[in-house]
């Protein structure tokens, strides 16, 4: 039901005589099936739009300059219910979670839509002809896609799927419709490595532009793993392997397009232990919420904000962080102590025993492990310096529920949320901006 919470004053909405309770029914006379309908025909300069009011159906013409927005708002029920994944990935993160958590964590969401509007990375598994059909009439682009293998037995293997349809002629039909797509691989170990891996990177680079790029993210493995289908660590050695393969691969895409194609994330060059690419070698970072190019990223802004820099504030400091991003973080605190001796900053890593310690990152630290880290300690600054990353999205809480508020109850100290490095240096040093 797409029905309108409020229209805005002066705004077409309003001009046309569309109302508060209205509902949408139907779009240049076809029915209305969710908020991408919304916002396809909002991006259009001429349509017609059907609605329910009370008992009435009434339907009103539309004709703007495709770049003015509609001006009207949605109830909350409007908006998208995730659909539930039809797959049983071997390696997927929800399964290893451990149990009598918040009920979000454990909602398997793999929705084309919420791959066009939130960039979520989604299999395709459950895609219908009408639904293909659909986003290829409307141009719903880019999607994200998780891609795995396009080795189809491989691919149905790690999505635990037999009846998954083959990739490529798929991603091959959205191409041909102009259809943008970025694409990501889980890899594990022994499974869609090595030489299945070279395939996957040939056959996706056979469909640049459309497949813009792909990015390489080492499998997540926590303790919660009884029951479950052994698989093995991504190791130094693997690793390792893993990026000089890639990067030899896409120095060839780079020679024959000017551009870089496929990427490792952070944390497979931190199980490496190579250096981390410059900035420049990103782009412009579209796979960042994958983990590829975040340390690059932050290292940037903060040589930014340090450039702008005048003194160290006058407290003292403690960054917690995890065990992937503790080096760079020590980077960057003995740079801008070079710079400002009297900077008073440590850091405190945050061994994970929620998840288990093989899970390094940053963005799965919780607020149990954090409180354990810190206990008993006697040189934790006066300001504790969090990332963002370890918090909900649109709430200040940890994935183990543990709020914001407690933990600087337990602790006893001031807390400070950083959401990037030029932030970061900001909350230590005098900038003048």
């Amino acid at each position: 039901m797409l029905k309108i919470s409020s229209v805005d004053k002066n705004s077409i909405a309003k001009r046309i005589g569309l109302k508060r309770d209205d509902e949408i029914v139907a779009f240049n006379g076809e029915p209305a099936k969710d908020m991408l309908d919304v916002a396809y025909f909002d991006s259009q300069s001429s349509f017609t739009v059907s609605v329910r009011r009370g008992k009435k159906l009434l339907t009103f013409t539309v004709k703007k300059d495709a770049n003015l927005d509609m001006g009207w708002n949605f109830c909350d029920e409007s908006y998208i219910e995730p659909r539930w994944c039809a797959n049983k990935c071997i390696f997927c993160f929800v399964d290893q979670l451990p149990e009598g958590q918040r009920k979000t964590l454990y909602v398997k969401d793999d929705d084309w839509r919420l791959s066009f509007v939130s960039g979520n990375f989604v299999t395709l598994t459950n895609l219908s002809d009408a639904e293909l059909s659909r986003i290829k009439d409307k141009k719903f682009s880019p999607l994200y896609v998780s891609v795995h293998a396009t080795d189809d037995d491989v691919r149905r293997k790690l999505l635990g799927n037999p009846t998954a349809r083959p990739i490529i002629p798929l991603l091959s039909e959205l191409a041909e419709s102009g259809i943008t797509m970025y694409t990501q691989v889980v890899m594990c170990p022994e499974l869609n490595d090595g030489d299945v891996l070279k395939q996957t990177m040939e056959d996706l680079f056979a469909l640049y532009p459309a497949v813009q790029n792909l990015a390489i993210v080492p499998v997540g493995l926590t303790k919660y793993r009884c029951g479950l289908q052994p698989l093995q660590e991504v190791s130094k050695s693997v690793a390792s392997k893993t990026i000089d393969m890639v990067e030899a691969f896409d120095a060839e895409c780079f020679k024959k397009t000017g551009a870089h194609f496929v990427y490792c994330s952070d944390e497979m060059y931190v199980y490496a232990q190579h250096e981390i690419p410059p900035y420049e070698y990103y782009g412009d970072f579209e796979q960042l919420e994958n983990g590829v190019g975040l340390v690059a990223d932050m290292r940037y802004q903060f040589d930014l904000a340090l450039r702008d820099a005048t003194a160290a504030k006058k407290e003292s400091f403690t960054v917690v962080t995890g065990v992937a991003a503790t080096p760079f973080v020590q980077q960057v605190i003995d740079k801008a102590k070079h710079l400002f001796p009297e900077l008073k900053a440590n850091v405190v890593t945050v061994i994970n025993k929620f998840f288990g310690e093989t899970v390094t990152v940053a963005g799965l630290v919780v607020g149990r492990d954090i409180i354990d880290i810190l206990r008993g300690r006697d040189d934790l600054g006066d300001v504790l310096l969090l990332p963002r990353v370890m918090l909900r999205e649109t709430e200040d809480v940890f994935l183990d529920g543990m709020t914001l508020d407690e933990l600087r109850k337990t602790v006893g100290k001031k807390i400070v949320i950083t959401t990037d490095g030029y932030d970061f240096c900001q909350a230590m040093l005098e900038c003048d901006l």
